[in-house]
């Protein structure tokens, strides 16, 4: 496995994703062909389980997009099931606490670093993709596999300086809608204590030598969230990028006629 996503990240290529929520192998080939860098399989908000999630993860890897996947819950086998079908980094949601976080780290990193269940699986081709000892494999995962906890919770806020710094923690995703309405002002982005959210989480994550990304739902917020620098945006999801691409084409047709 080599983390393509990562290694853009330390050239400061600014990787750009989208959130693969329609469960379908096609259209994860389509947006193999789009430019996009990643795809963020979501187990969250979608049917999508970790089974199926192993093809749409072989599928991407097919077309050059690096899998991600947001994980259902912050449970032990949420964790291991992912990874060991080869998912290249984890989104972990509804994170609220220092503590919440260190269990995900022991989770989802191997010794040293963590205490993750070492099996043979996709991941590493049931051990004939990578070889070496079993310490060097561990190395390899812990090097090559992401955990990116979100900042969505007021909690998670309150200690995103700690929880960035944390050893095994690779990176902070912040979601917008879910900070905000923890936070008391729904969709209120451009109030300005929310905007000083965005600013201390970025600070937390750069100061740690993190990274941060952030999802955005129009092209005009993922600029934005580049030029403030934020170090990869997250552009929507498929399903809302395919119909407005559809009614775009539509309208243009009927208005036509």
């Amino acid at each position: 496995m080599n983390n393509l996503f990562k290694a853009k990240i330390e050239k400061h290529e600014k990787p750009l994703g989208i959130f693969f929520d329609t469960a379908s192998v096609s259209v994860m080939e389509c947006i193999g062909r789009t430019g996009f860098d990643y795809v963020i399989i979501d187990n969250e908000h979608s049917p999508i389980e970790a089974e199926s999630s192993a093809d749409f993860i072989r599928a991407a890897e097919n077309c050059g997009l690096t899998p991600l996947c947001r994980v259902r819950e912050t449970s032990r086998p949420a964790i291991l099931k992912l990874l060991d079908v080869g998912a290249q980094g984890l989104i972990v949601p509804n994170v609220h606490s220092v503590q919440q976080v260190r269990e995900l780290v022991s989770y989802a990193k191997y010794h040293p670093v963590g205490e993750r269940g070492f099996c043979p699986t996709r991941k590493d081709g049931w051990g004939y993709d990578i070889p070496g000892s079993v310490s060097e494999v561990m190395a390899h995962f812990n090097g090559q596999t992401l955990l990116i906890p979100q900042c969505e919770t007021v909690g998670s806020l309150e200690c995103i300086e700690e929880i960035a710094a944390l050893e095994g923690v690779d990176g902070i995703f912040v979601g917008p809608f879910d900070l905000s309405i923890s936070m008391g002002i729904p969709g209120d982005f451009g109030n300005p204590v929310f905007q000083a959210a965005l600013d201390r989480i970025l600070r937390a994550c750069h100061e740690a030598g993190k990274f941060c990304m952030l999802f955005a739902p129009t092209a005009d917020a993922v600029v934005s969230g580049f030029e403030r620098g934020f170090d990869s945006m997250t552009y929507s999801l498929d399903a809302s990028v395919i119909i407005d691409a559809m009614r775009t084409k539509v309208n243009a047709i009927k208005e036509r006629l």
